[in-house]
Order: structure tokens, then C-alpha cells, then sequence
């Protein structure tokens, strides 16, 4: 089933956002390159996790031991489901937007806090910036973990030309197409990335310092490479290393992708 659809546009740069499916940014484009690969078969079947665009990932990005959300005994599977809930719009420009996570009963049972989610999409002159603001309107300390989990397109076949200027990347975790690719690292302090992928470019990635953790993920034979800044690595919102946001306060988290010329 289609999918209402916000169009965005700056100058060069356009971009497409579908509030009803998890308040996602489907497509980029800069001086007429896309930047985001999108399976829109998944996007059309509401059943089905889409593959492709940038989900956002909350509460928590990553896998939970067992499934098991433990500051509230609730089971919650990968990701959260901050991707799969619509988001209303709350503002709307020619170049931007602001959204609204819309709780129900699943997602109360799920996490059971009172809190406000705001996600803010704003179009720059070679990309975009996105910003999810978090707001604890309970008593108790709210338990996040979140991140985002961007598609960029890149042919398969070609991902053994991918170069990536990330510290920490050792030489061994090079990208390549023979294999399902999936690992993690720590964050650059910088809270920036840079990579070259074929069909595209230069590519520069920054993200809030509080994103400390960087996951890369690609499949063989599907024309994409995931490059996703976490909070923190799997199951960390079950652990010790969560941000817990405390009573009557919000803390921000944003992330810009800019295509080099």
C-alpha cells in the first residue's frame, strides 16, 4: 500500500519522508545522485521491516540479550520500535520537518514510561542533518540506547572499492561483496567518518559525541552499505552503560550526511 510521502528540497539537495513508516527519510538526493538505497517493496508491506532509507532506531539500537528489555521485564526485539510506529508531523517547511512519535497501546506495554520523542529533519546545501530530542516527562529515569541505521547505495559487486577514513578501522575488516559483513567499533572522538563509495563519491558522516558507537553492516548481493551510529553496542540500554534520562529533562542526539562535490 503506498505510503503518504513528505517531499522536502534545498537548492540541489531534495529528500523524501514518510511519517506513517517509523517517520523515515526514504530517499536523498544531491545534484541529482542518490544517496540512499531503498528496498520499496519492504516500505509498501507494513508487516515487514524496511529495508533501506534511515530508520531510527529507539529506544535502543542493536540486539537484546534473549529479546529481553530488562529495566521494565518486557520483551523487545531488535532496534526497538521506534522504525515500525508513525510519526505525526508537527512542522513542516519546504526545506524541513519536525515529527512526533504516536504511542499506543503496544508500544506503552512495551515501555512502559511517559515521554516525548521529537525528530527533526532539516535539508543543508550538500545533505542533511537529522536530530532525535528526547524529553522524560515521568519520575522515573527513562532508559535509552538510540541510533540510526542509514542505507547509503552502493552497487554489489563494487563494495571492495569502498575506503573508509575511520579510526579504528583495522586493515582485516575491509568491505567486501563474498560475504555478509557485520561488526562494530568505537566511535571516532571526532564524532566523524568520512568514506568513498563507487556510483557516489566522497561521503562525510558526523554525529553527536554522545554516539559512541560505530556499526557497519552490508549483505552480499544487495546494492547497500550500512554505516550506523549507536549509542552503544548491543544491549546496552540493559546495562550499566545506558543513558538514563532523568525526571523532567531531554537530551539530543543528531546526525549530518553531506555528499562532497
Amino acid at each position: 500500500m503506498p505510503q503518504e510521502t513528505l517531499a522536502l528540497a534545498h537548492g540541489a539537495v531534495t529528500a523524501q519522508i514518510v511519517p506513517g513508516r517509523g517517520g523515515l527519510v526514504a530517499a536523498l538526493e544531491v545534484e541529482g545522485r542518490d544517496v540512499l538505497f531503498l528496498d520499496r517493496a519492504t516500505l509498501e508491506d507494513p508487516a515487514k521491516n524496511v529495508r533501506g532509507g534511515i530508520p531510527i532506531l529507539f529506544p535502543f539500537a542493536g540486539k537484546l540479550e534473549d529479546e529481553r528489555f530488562r529495566p521494565a521485564d518486557t520483551r523487545m526485539t531488535q532496534h526497538g520500535f521506534g522504525r515500525n510506529k508513525p510519526w505525526a508531523v508537527r512542522e513542516q517547511r519546504a526545506d524541513g520537518v519536525r515529527l512526533g512519535l504516536v504511542q499506543d497501546d503496544e508500544s506503552r506495554a512495551k515501555y512502559p514510561y511517559d515521554y516525548d520523542v521529537e525528530y527533526g529533519v532539516q535539508l543543508l546545501p550538500r545533505g542533511l542533518q537529522v536530530e532525535l530530542l528526547v524529553h522524560n516527562k515521568g519520575n522515573p529515569p527513562l532508559p535509552i540506547s538510540p541510533g540510526w541505521h542509514p542505507y547509503f547505495r552502493c552497487p554489489a559487486g563494487r563494495k571492495a572499492e569502498v575506503t573508509a577514513d575511520v579510526p579504528g578501522l583495522r586493515p582485516a575488516q575491509q568491505f567486501t561483496d563474498a560475504r555478509e559483513f557485520d561488526f562494530g567499533l568505537e566511535a571516532p572522538v571526532s564524532g566523524r567518518a568520512r568514506f568513498d563509495l563507487p556510483g557516489l563519491g566522497g561521503l562525510r558522516l558526523s554525529f553527536s559525541p554522545t554516539l559512541r558507537h560505530l556499526q557497519l553492516w552490508l549483505q552480499p548481493g544487495r546494492d547497500f552499505v550500512c554505516l550506523e551510529p549507536f549509542y552503544g553496542p548491543n544491549n546496552t540500554v540493559n546495562t550499566d552503560r545506558r543513558l538514563d534520562v532523568p525526571p523532567g529533562q531531554a537530551r539530543d542526539f543528531w546526525m549530518r550526511i553531506e555528499v562532497e562535490p
